[in-house]
């Protein structure tokens, strides 16, 4: 636990230098920022009034992991943003070195009981309607790996750019998940349906470069160039454009998928249950997260 807290601090003493010197970037170059912690200290939310973009920055050390409180704190800051009428854009970023998010917090599930399950993946279905359909033009600075739900975070998003050799996409079948029909949906709205089969079958995890080909992501660019080119993109996808009609068109496009899971949530929620709480997975489960820890730490 100590070692956890180290990484924390860390995790968020990066991410608030690397704050400090934007600021000071910003002052100096006369641009009206502001920024201020969420109600979470594993949040950072910054709001530019000049460009009328916010970026929400995950300091949820050591990984992003996306355990039950972490998805409601910042399904909450999406929802907020939303509701200000000073923001048209979001930029989705990591304060965590090397790491966009790592996806779910397996210890969620890993000997839970049924009612925690249930109220775990209600939040996460709560978290990708959110993004998914948010009025928000939404971009996604992928500044590390984005393994499983990371993916999911990502690709929720408008736009993504992504620095060069890191790992993306949707590795459930790796330790013993499957991958539900709403992450199913995302992923062929986004890189089509045989490059999903592709990938989703053997769970696996491609390259940014690789992502790139196959539509993944929108951009790679070197690490340091990451952010800004999200903001240049985000400014540029709301930019002569009526924010409604904008909103309205990416719900009918998006819509087919959201309304599946709203019509079918309930069922998706139990069947979330039954599969985690299956001895079967929780064998899996047990068996990655032992493989996990056996291996060298870099």
């Amino acid at each position: 636990y100590s070692m956890l807290g180290a990484l924390r601090t860390l995790c968020k003493g990066a991410a608030n230098r690397a704050q400090a010197s934007r600021t000071v970037a910003l002052q100096m170059s006369g641009i009206a920022a502001t920024r201020f912690m969420s109600g979470s200290p594993n949040l950072v939310i910054e709001k530019n009034a000049t460009t009328k973009i916010a970026t929400l920055r995950m300091a949820n050390g050591p990984v992003n992991s996306l355990g039950r409180p972490f998805i409601e704190e910042l399904t909450a800051a999406l929802k907020e943003l939303e509701s200000d009428t000073s923001v048209n854009g979001l930029i989705l970023t990591s304060g965590c070195k090397k790491v966009f998010s790592a996806g779910l917090d397996l210890q969620e599930i890993i000997k839970p009981e049924p009612e925690n399950v249930r109220a775990f993946w209600f939040a996460m279905q709560e978290l990708w309607l959110t993004l998914y359909g948010s009025p928000l033009a939404t971009v996604a600075a992928v500044n590390g790996a984005a393994p499983a739900a990371g993916c999911l975070l990502a690709m929720s998003c408008d736009y993504r750019v992504m620095a060069p050799d890191y790992v993306i996409g949707l590795n459930e079948t790796r330790f013993g998940l499957v991958a539900p029909t709403w992450f199913v949906d995302l992923t062929v709205n986004t890189i089509g349906h045989r490059q999903a089969e592709k990938l989703l079958f053997p769970g696996t995890l491609i390259m940014s470069q690789e992502a790139l080909k196959v539509g993944m992501v929108d951009e790679v660019v070197p690490l340091e160039n990451v952010e800004a080119t999200a903001l240049e993109r985000c400014a540029a996808a709301f930019k002569g454009v009526d924010m409604q009609a904008r909103h309205e068109t990416k719900c009918s496009i998006r819509g087919a998928a959201m309304d599946r899971l709203r019509t079918n949530r309930e069922a998706d929620l139990q069947w979330f249950v039954d599969f985690a709480m299956n001895p079967v997975t929780q064998n899996h489960l047990s068996r990655y997260m032992e493989a996990l820890k056996a291996k060298p730490k870099k």
